[in-house]
Parts: structure tokens; sequence; C-alpha cells
């Protein structure tokens, strides 16, 4: 009988330390009053509650879940002795902690019993929800994707026969054109191609930007330098349209920035400026010191817009209003360059009114003395 006894507390004492060496939250609940019988050793570094803080307290006090304050509510959660569901904890903090909780009714000195297994889910609930952010990210892009190769396609499409058209007249009546009307068509052929070069370098810029295949290199540059650049590449379409630049910024105004990223943003808003001119009108291009950041503006005299659409530019392919002689858009342009201005610290933004013109900035950093 003495053997018999002293296997049984030898079994009793493994039990016993397994049960608090193992590294699910565990607890024994009383099956009548809710009261917790034993709980093992991870609940401090889990919970911040101690053994002795739980034990003796309704099992009610560790669980931030509303669902689950009485016996009857927690046996609820059994279903053939065994069921797993999520459930949360309550750290000392006050913090929640998932967990996944399994119990099962066991026979206490012949009373009814619950013993609760609490795994902790947080890194898994962690991991979850980031594949949930990037499945909603992705059907977004392809979503984007999809909407701006239909656009993409039809403005390629009306370019190109553009340019077959104009290309045909000058070979079929080459001798019979005035020189003024070869001047004129050549003109447009010109235009023309570069708003399609300008559409197909926006689209790749994007593409390689969703792809985050454009690493940001910062430098010292002179800005004036790129908006001379960008203006002599824009000079068909300025000579079209009439349009002259004026400028307001001294010689040397050096930045901290990407230059060939801080390029592609002035020749998008340079090339939606004279879009949205009236011919013979004037673009100015300023900068101006702000803190520990300068601030470039694109100014048009042209059609303008109301305040709601101006907010709206910004968005993610909002579309693209007809320019003044009817030049057609993407609007992946101001995408691209809010898009950009963000990946190199900067904001963009604007103010226009109907009739009166519109002015886009953004800001780029400055040189560190």
């Amino acid at each position: 009988m003495t053997s018999k006894s002293a296997e049984g507390r030898e079994k009793k004492n493994i039990y016993k330390e397994i049960f608090d060496h193992i590294l699910d939250n565990l607890m024994i609940v009383d099956g009548q009053s809710g009261i917790i019988l034993d709980a093992n050793n991870i609940w401090e570094p889990t919970t911040g509650f101690s053994r002795e803080e739980i034990i003796g307290s309704h099992f009610s006090k560790v669980f931030a879940d509303e669902q689950i304050k009485s016996v009857d509510s927690l046996k609820s959660e059994n279903m053939h002795d065994y069921i797993i569901s999520a459930r949360l904890l309550r750290r000392k903090s006050g913090a929640p902690l998932p967990v996944e909780v399994s119990i099962t009714i066991i026979n206490n000195d012949g009373k009814d019993a619950i013993l609760t297994v609490l795994r902790n889910i947080e890194e898994r609930t962690e991991h979850e929800n980031t594949i949930k952010l990037m499945n909603q990210k992705l059907k977004e892009l392809n979503s984007t994707k999809d909407k701006l190769f239909s656009i993409v396609a039809h403005d390629l499409r009306n370019q190109f026969m553009t340019l077959m058209s104009f290309s045909e007249i000058l070979r079929a009546e080459s001798d019979t054109l005035s020189v003024e009307e070869r001047d004129s068509f050549i003109g447009e052929i010109e235009t023309v191609s570069h708003t399609t070069y300008g559409l197909l370098s926006n689209l790749l810029n994007w593409a390689a930007s969703q792809t985050d295949k454009i690493k940001v290199q910062k430098s010292v540059f002179n800005l004036p330098e790129n908006i001379s650049g960008v203006v002599t590449e824009l000079g068909g379409m300025l000579r079209r349209k009439e349009i002259e630049i004026e400028t307001d910024y001294p010689e040397d105004f050096p930045v901290y920035s990407d230059s060939e990223m801080i390029t592609v943003i002035l020749r998008n808003l340079l090339t939606n400026a004279i879009k949205f001119s009236f011919r013979g009108g004037l673009v100015k291009i300023s900068l101006k010191t702000e803190g520990d950041h300068a601030v470039c503006s694109v100014t048009d005299r042209g059609k303008g817009m109301t305040s709601n659409r101006i907010k709206e530019i910004f968005e993610t392919f909002s579309g693209s209003d007809r320019g003044t002689e009817n030049e057609a858009g993407t609007g992946l342009g101001l995408t691209l360059c809010r898009e950009f201005v963000e990946k190199l610290g900067g904001r963009i933004g604007g103010n226009s009114a109907p009739d009166e013109g519109t002015t886009i900035f953004f800001t780029v950093e400055l040189p560190k003395n």
C-alpha cells in the first residue's frame, strides 16, 4: 500500500512538473465557482500576472474577452469535451493578448473542473494581419494596373493614330503643301512624339516604383540646372503654344535629393502647366527656402480648377482633364509626382481657381551645413 501511495505521489509530482513548465498558459478552473485552482509558471512572462495573483481569483480576471465572464460561458466553449477557439487574455498592463483556447472537462477530486489551455497566437495573428494587408494592397495594385493599362492603351492608340495621319499627309502631299503647312504638321508630330514619350516614361517609372526597383540616391546638386534642362527638353511644346517661361530663383540653388527623380517631377509639372495654359500664356517657376527645405512652385495662368478637383488630382489615377487645346492625359504624371516626392521625404500640394490658373508646389531637402 505504501509503495502504491509513493508511486501515486511520484506520478503526481511528474504531472505537476510537466504542468508547471509547459509553454502554453494552463489553468484549472473550478467547474462551479469559476475560481482558478491552479496555473502554470508561464503566466507571468506572458501576461505580467504571477501564479499567486491569479490562483484563487475568478477566471474572468484574466480574460479581456467580454464573451467569457461566467462558468457557463466558459463551458459553452466546450463541444464534445474539446474545442479550439480564438479569444483574448488580459495582460496586467491592460493590453489584450490573442490566444487559442482549448478546454477539457476533468475530474478534480470528484468534482468537475475545467482544464484550460491557452496558446499565445500574437505573432501568428500579426503575420495573418500582415498577409491580409498585403493581399489587400495586391488587389488594389491589380485594380490600378487594369485601370492604367486601359487608359494608357487608349491614349497610346490615339497618339500613334495622330502620328500616322500627319506622316501619311506629309508623304502623300509633300509636293503641294506650303512651307507653313509642312512646318505645322512637323510641329504636331514633334508635340505628339514628346507627349507619347512622356507617357511611356511615366508608365515605366510608375511600374518601377510599384516594384521598389527605384532606389533613392541622394546627392547635392544645383536645382536650377535641372529646371533649365526640362525647359529645353519641352521647348517644342512651349513654342507650339507660344508660352513664355518666367523664373524666380538665383543661378545657384543647391538641394540634397535624387536628381533624376526631381527631373521626372519637374517634367511632369511643367508639361501639365503647358497643357492647361492658354496660347500665348506665361508659366512661372520659382524657388524659395522654407526652413530646412526648398519649395519649388510651377504656376500657370490657364483654365484652373475647383478646390475639390485640386484635392483629387494627386490621388491614384483620378483621371485627367482636357487641356486648353483639347490635349488628353491619363493623370499618371501627378500620381508619379506624389509618389516620388513622398519617397524623397517631401510634400506636394497646390492651389487653383477656375479661370485663374494653378500653382503646384513640392518641397525638397536642402543640404546640411
